[in-house]
């Protein structure tokens, strides 16, 4: 009698393996939406909606990119997926459209003569009066301090208006004549100093600029007068700000200064034309303006953007038994700026192994789109994204903190479904449930 139940039931439970291990088989990435073509539809819809202007309905931006889904890093309109290729001007600034190019050049000129700021070293020597000489250094509170003579505020001064300010003190203290005083100031050393950048950057924020490393001040001996300020041009501004990103519009990056505004094109950075050079002050802020436009051109190392890139990368491939032996190299998540995603499913290791039973897999980018600032997770099949490896919709660049996951094909999907399927059967057989 007991025998009689025990054989249906273990052709049912085979039944039900089987029937398992074929329907798993296909589950090689995970089920994101009923609809495989989601995007697709509704890029559709909102095209239909925007030419027959029937319906009041808004067209919601999609975020889910199937293998067959070109796609683009864009801006959603409510009612049409028409691009507003609008500038979006620093909202901190007026409008710099009544400046002609006369202003501008006057204030480029009056811009790169530089105030005194906290932290700058300078040597002041005066003619007759070395008794009033000195290294000095402006203070945090803004003074500078020479021997036998008050304090002199020297913050926010050009170094002509503090030679002005010295030679009235040391007359007022009656220390020296009038006709007799020559004062010589040599900056030694600029100080680092902090800047707000906004826009198009990856890190908008204040950031400080110009640092040098112990080792640079260490190799600087001092037997020297005068310091170039490398470090406190713009394109320092823009890399410690992460680099523009690539819906910047570069022609027209705005340096604000005591309510005055210089405009600058920094396209020769790319097209290796003539580029302006401005050295930047402390407190002065720099602006990207951003385009609805994604320029594949701008996403590669220059001076004004990332030289790499980090992504994060799992790839939990088989044969490998643990995680541990699955784990990518760290090296091998960091790109150099430009990257597609092609490029990473190889330095992933998702490419490659045995054709047969590993060519059908897929990989996953989840990838933060700059200009909207959401998530978009884009689908493609290994296969078709080395076909189509040379059209940028189907082979997205790679964009710092992207995260690439890789699936394996249908075939690893029941080699692996077998084998969980044997340590279950096998015990169940050595305790004759079957």
């Amino acid at each position: 009698m007991f025998f009689n139940f025990i054989q249906p039931l273990k052709a049912n439970l085979l039944l039900l393996i089987f029937s398992l291990c074929f329907m798993l088989s296909g589950c090689v990435t995970p089920s994101l939406t009923q609809d495989n073509n989601l995007c697709h539809q509704q890029t559709t819809a909102a095209n239909k909606s925007a030419v027959n202007n029937s319906t009041k309905e808004k067209a919601e931006p999609c975020h889910y990119y199937d293998s067959s889904t070109p796609y683009v890093r864009r801006r959603w309109q409510d009612d049409s997926t028409i691009l507003v290729n609008k500038k979006e001007s620093d909202p901190t600034s007026h409008s710099l459209e009544n400046e002609g190019p006369g202003l501008q050049t006057d204030l480029k000129a009056q811009f790169n003569v530089l105030n005194l700021s906290s932290g700058d070293r300078l040597n002041i020597v005066i003619l007759n009066g070395e008794e009033f000489s000195s290294e000095v250094e402006v203070n945090a509170d803004g003074f500078i301090y020479l021997p036998f003579i008050p304090a002199i505020k020297a913050h926010g001064l050009k170094i002509e208006s503090l030679k002005a300010n010295i030679k009235q003190l040391l007359i007022d203290e009656q220390l020296m004549l009038a006709g007799t005083i020559r004062i010589s100031i040599t900056p030694l050393k600029w100080a680092p100093i902090e800047v707000s950048v906004s826009g198009a950057v990856f890190e908008p924020g204040t950031h400080f600029i110009n640092h040098k490393s112990d080792t640079e001040i260490t190799d600087d001996n001092g037997s020297h007068t005068g310091d170039q300020a490398s470090g406190r041009s713009i394109a320092s501004a823009l890399r410690s700000s992460g680099g523009i990103s690539p819906d910047a519009d570069i022609s027209a990056i705005t340096v604000t200064r005591d309510e005055q505004i210089l405009t600058l094109d920094l396209s020769g950075v790319i097209d290796g034309s003539s580029t302006p050079h401005l050295t930047l002050m402390a407190g002065d802020h720099v602006h990207v303006p951003q385009l609805n436009l994604f320029n594949d051109e701008l996403a590669r190392p220059s001076q004004i953007t990332a030289p790499g890139i980090r992504v994060f990368i799992s790839n939990l491939t088989q044969p490998a038994s643990s995680n541990s032996q699955s784990a990518v190299d760290t090296e091998a998540t960091r790109f150099p700026y430009g990257t597609r995603l092609l490029s990473g499913a190889i330095g992933a290791n998702c490419i490659g192994g045995a054709q047969s039973t590993n060519a059908s897999r897929h990989v996953i980018l989840i990838t933060k789109n700059p200009i909207t600032k959401q998530i978009d997770v884009v689908e493609r099949s290994l296969d078709n994204l080395m076909v189509h490896s040379w059209k940028p919709n189907m082979n997205p660049i790679l964009l710092p903190g992207d995260g690439i996951a890789c699936y394996d094909s249908g075939v690893t999907n029941i080699r692996e479904i077998a084998k969980t399927f044997t340590e279950i059967l096998l015990p169940a057989t050595l305790l004759g449930l079957l």
